[in-house]
């Protein structure tokens, strides 16, 4: 049994039922192996949840990664890349439910963890929006504040994903961007 499946059977679980309500015995039988043998890979299941969050993050930065690396004409066309590729909620939907329900709901034994995982994520995201948003916009107040303002459609927008259906998401996530862009051409002429 290899390790990285046995984290993708944890991670459709842990994104199902949460933490508290995932046994490792149901882990051991999505693999069809004995609990025990998840001890070679796992001191714990904290240790493998954190693993599996972590193993989210990096790919959620990665994509943010990938979407900057194209060419992109102006600033705001790479931050719409941006916006679009994080509330790109059809890729890896399991993958995104799990880092929803992490993020939101932590497991209790782990929330100071979490806190600490969620704010290095927040940090390196934040480095690199704020990193194309210093070449469009001057002052640390402006891109500090769009980059909050940012983050806020983007938990508006992972909560209303899962509440409406495909189209009138759409819209949503449309009218999200046009604000944020209204905001971002705001605090670029002042």
């Amino acid at each position: 049994m290899s390790k990285t499946k046995l984290k993708e059977a944890a991670l459709m679980l842990f994104a199902e039922k949460g933490y508290e309500g995932t046994a490792l015995s149901e882990i051991a039988k999505a693999v069809g192996i004995k609990t025990p043998s998840i001890y070679a890979h796992f001191a714990s299941k904290e240790e493998l949840f954190l693993e599996i969050f972590r193993d989210t993050i990096q790919t959620e930065l990665k994509s943010f990664h990938e979407a900057s690396e194209k060419e992109h004409k102006s600033g705001i066309e790479l931050l719409k890349a941006v916006f679009y590729k994080a509330t790109d909620f059809g890729r890896a939907p399991e993958t995104k439910k799990f880092f929803q329900r992490a993020i939101y709901y932590p497991p209790k034994t782990l929330e100071s963890k979490m806190l600490e995982e969620t704010k290095n994520y927040e940090e390196l995201t934040f480095d690199l929006l704020g990193g194309i948003l210093s070449e469009q916009l001057a002052e640390k107040d402006s891109r500090e504040r769009w980059l909050h303002v940012f983050y806020a459609f983007l938990d508006g927008l992972s909560v209303e994903h899962a509440l409406y259906t495909p189209d009138e998401f759409e819209q949503r996530r449309h009218s999200a961007w046009e604000t944020l862009q209204f905001l971002y051409q705001s605090e670029r002429s002042l």
